[in-house]
């Protein structure tokens, strides 16, 4: 070793980039997530830590991820943590897969940013951090979105306690935005703790949600030659958590009352949703958590289910369309409305279906 070798170390750039489509086994074809088009979930897909023991000292993989869209931040943390009844022995076994990260959020142009860093935990500390921030979170009674920002708060804490500990260590980090030159698409990014020029990326392979390396898919084993994450970017057209959103759960309460007056005639009950309906679009259109195609797929569906528990009020014929099947028997009634029970009337294969979709929140189905 020279003189100057013992004072500077060259730099190396870290492996990261997206895996070829064909590399995903049983994959589909990563798609655009176009503006107002869809809505974008992150992933972890998988974590892994090489060297899980030093010394006496057992460590587990952590991922802390932020994700910045729009002014707003989301982050998250995942981890065996939340095994706090089984011990807090052995955390540097649990298999890490498929955690979400952030989203369904609402893609409406701009750029979104990522960072996301790999630690080394050590497990009888971390835990003690980690067990009191599920214990914050689970005192929250559940995430709902009006939560978002207490759990945010309580995570945050959590893992300010893990990171400040000592023994921590990152592993492995990467930071990237998705803007108009590198596009926001679906698919699956591969972060890996080795020199760039050191991985075959023709020999990686995502198999079964896991990471593997070979000449084939068929006969590639499991990486294990340095500390990796694999990210994911799901693109999704629609959302089933939309009667829950913010405002609409409002109408819901509305469409039931209307529905369930014993007191009121069909056509008095068709004029009063008409009626009704210009606000429940209005919400729709402006709402922040919904894009367009989706609003359009919800004002469908709303109005067919209203529609057919109105002609079967009239008829008499309860049983004569499928809308509001449900498992509950008292939902099966046309006059018990709930948009729980509402399914799913859009036929994105039917050019007719999708343009009476754009009626629906454009003009009032009950005029």
């Amino acid at each position: 070793m020279g003189f100057i070798e013992i004072f500077v170390k060259k730099a190396h750039h870290r492996f990261c980039q997206r895996l070829n489509d064909d590399h995903v086994v049983n994959g589909s074809p990563g798609k655009l997530i176009e503006n107002d088009g869809a809505y974008f979930v992150i992933r972890m897909k998988e974590m892994y830590l090489k060297n899980t023991r030093t010394l006496w000292r057992k460590f587990y993989p952590l991922l802390h991820a932020f994700i910045e869209y729009q002014k707003g931040e989301e982050h998250a943390i995942a981890g065996p943590g939340q095994l706090r009844d089984l011990g807090e022995a052995n955390l540097e076994r649990v298999v890490n897969l498929n955690f979400r990260l952030s989203g369904p959020t609402p893609y409406k142009g701009g750029d979104v940013s990522l960072l996301a860093g790999l630690y080394a935990v050590p497990g009888q500390d971390a835990a003690k951090a980690l067990i009191g921030t599920l214990s914050t979170i689970a005192g929250l009674g559940g995430i709902a979105l009006g939560q978002i920002p207490a759990v945010a708060n309580a995570v945050k804490t959590g893992v300010e306690s893990v990171i400040g500990l000592n023994e921590s260590t990152l592993q492995l980090g990467i930071r990237d935005t998705f803007y108009k030159e590198n596009p926001l698409r679906s698919g699956y990014h591969v972060a890996i703790d080795s020199d760039a020029e050191k991985v075959k990326m023709s020999k990686l392979w995502l198999s079964k949600g896991r990471l593997v390396q070979g000449n084939d898919p068929v006969a590639a084993v499991p990486y294990e030659e340095n500390d990796y994450m694999v990210l994911e970017v799901e693109r999704r057209d629609s959302r089933d958590d939309w009667p829950a959103l913010p405002d609409i759960a409002a109408h819901q309460a509305g469409f039931a009352v209307i529905m369930g007056d014993s007191g009121l005639t069909v056509d008095q009950k068709r004029e009063k949703i008409r009626d009704a309906w210009g606000a429940f679009q209005n919400t729709l259109s402006i709402s922040a958590y919904l894009v367009k195609p989706d609003a359009q797929r919800i004002a469908l569906s709303v109005a067919e289910d209203l529609n057919a528990r109105l002609t079967a009020l009239k008829s008499g014929n309860p049983f004569e369309t499928r809308s509001w099947y449900s498992s509950k028997p008292e939902s099966r009634k046309p006059a018990v409305f709930d948009f729980v029970d509402v399914p799913d009337y859009l036929d994105l294969t039917d050019p007719e279906s999708i343009k009476r979709a754009a009626r629906a929140l454009a003009a009032n189905p009950f005029a």
